[in-house]
């Protein structure tokens, strides 16, 4: 791909987006489409009705009750850039976003499942998440929801703890967040944090057989993306940095100045954040439960400077070390982004990528943050439940669950 596209004087985007369901196929455009390497309407609805068809499959693997009922969405978007950063050559890059929305007969409302994938392969992706989404299905049709506050012991698996690792460290370690409010919070350069089996790094990682979309060659300053060590064997050894905030904390440059497409000056912003695998396979760590938490799933998460919450797409009851098939759903997990870091205990051997759609959204701009995680297992945390829906005119009765 040449630079004839894309001038490099301002920002420019295009995408093309199939949506195809049980019974329409539709198809809508933005920006130039006569010179841009975008995949034609045919290639999309192909693979969103692959895609269609896979997840039926998955519907009738969970036993979902009233299965023909469910209704499947599949929204295939076919995504270019062009952005300039200064001093360098223009940069253009296209990407395949795949976002589907699973809705489950419950108690004569639907229950959502929502999955996501941008890269160059999304059916593969969907076939490796299978148990995850089988069982997001299951739980979406037949659990009940939390029906109160639980602390204690709590395994988090990779699909979840990749939001973990997003909202506890990655937000805290972005420069300007560091300086504003982590630093004095307990997260600060030098300090152990969490248990010696934690290693987290941000940025490119060139030779590993699967990269997080999210990487890049240079930031939106125009400097070199780097490889950052934030946490090293548990200790605090890195953070994230634009070019004023490298200046202002004298931190070195990271190449994590980034901005959103055709918005103001960029920000200290994640890239690829990745979680290096510990040595505790996740079932060794549910042996390890009396009575806890396995979450899976995820509907995404939030942090306001020295909190957070991640919102599993379900969890399973441990009991004497053993799933004991008792799901619930609608529940938060949430607290001190510190005390939680300090919650962990071990760091599992299965990690796994996620290249999210949709962005991470700060200070008014969006952009793709990818994440790469283990099995995460902490004692102490806290799982709340999510209130329910006003319940309709003709319920008999309020509390009714999704």
């Amino acid at each position: 791909m040449t630079a004839a596209h894309c001038d490099g004087r301002t920002d420019e985007t295009a995408h093309r987006t199939v949506t195809v369901t049980a019974d329409s196929v539709t198809e809508r455009t933005a920006g130039r489409h006569d010179d841009v390497p975008l995949l034609t309407t045919a290639r999309l609805n192909e693979l969103a009705r692959e895609l269609r068809e896979d997840i039926e499959r998955l519907t009738g693997r969970a036993d979902v009750p009233d299965a023909s009922d469910v209704s499947v969405t599949v929204r295939m978007t076919s995504r270019w850039e062009c952005r300039r950063p200064p001093g360098s050559d223009p940069v253009q890059r296209t990407r395949l976003e795949a976002v589907t929305e699973i809705r489950v007969p419950r108690d004569g409302r639907t229950a959502p499942v929502v999955w996501q994938w941008a890269g160059p392969d999304p059916l593969a992706a969907l076939r490796s998440a299978t148990a995850q989404l089988t069982g997001e299905i299951r739980a979406a049709a037949t659990a009940l929801p939390l029906s109160g506050t639980f602390t204690g012991d709590i395994v988090l698996a990779p699909e979840t703890a990749v939001h973990f690792a997003h909202e506890t460290l990655g937000h805290s370690l972005e420069a300007d967040n560091y300086h504003d409010y982590a630093a004095r919070s307990g997260l600060r350069l030098g300090l152990r944090i969490a248990t010696e089996a934690l290693t987290v790094t941000d940025g490119p990682r060139p030779g590993e057989p699967e990269q997080l979309e999210s990487t890049y060659r240079t930031d939106d300053e125009g400097h070199p993306a780097t490889l950052t060590r934030l946490v090293t064997d548990g200790v605090v050894t890195g953070v994230m940095t634009d070019a004023a905030h490298a200046t202002l904390q004298r931190l070195p440059r990271t190449g994590n100045g980034r901005r959103s497409l055709g918005t103001g000056p960029a920000q200290p912003r994640m890239s690829a954040l990745s979680v290096a695998a510990g040595s505790t396979p996740a079932a060794d760590m549910i042996r390890s439960v009396r009575r806890g938490l396995y979450c899976r799933g995820a509907w995404g998460g939030g942090s306001v400077e020295d909190l957070f919450v991640i919102r599993p797409g379900y969890a399973e009851w441990i009991e004497d070390g053993a799933l004991t098939g008792v799901l619930v759903r609608r529940l938060d997990i949430k607290g001190n982004k510190t005390a939680a870091l300090r919650a962990l205990r071990q760091v599992g051997d299965d990690v796994a990528c996620f290249n999210p759609v949709t962005g991470c959204g700060k200070n008014g701009q969006e952009l793709p943050v990818g994440v790469a995680a283990p099995s995460l297992a902490c004692e102490d945390l806290t799982a709340v439940p999510v209130p329910g829906p006003r319940p309709r005119r003709d319920d008999p009765a309020p509390g009714r669950p999704l």
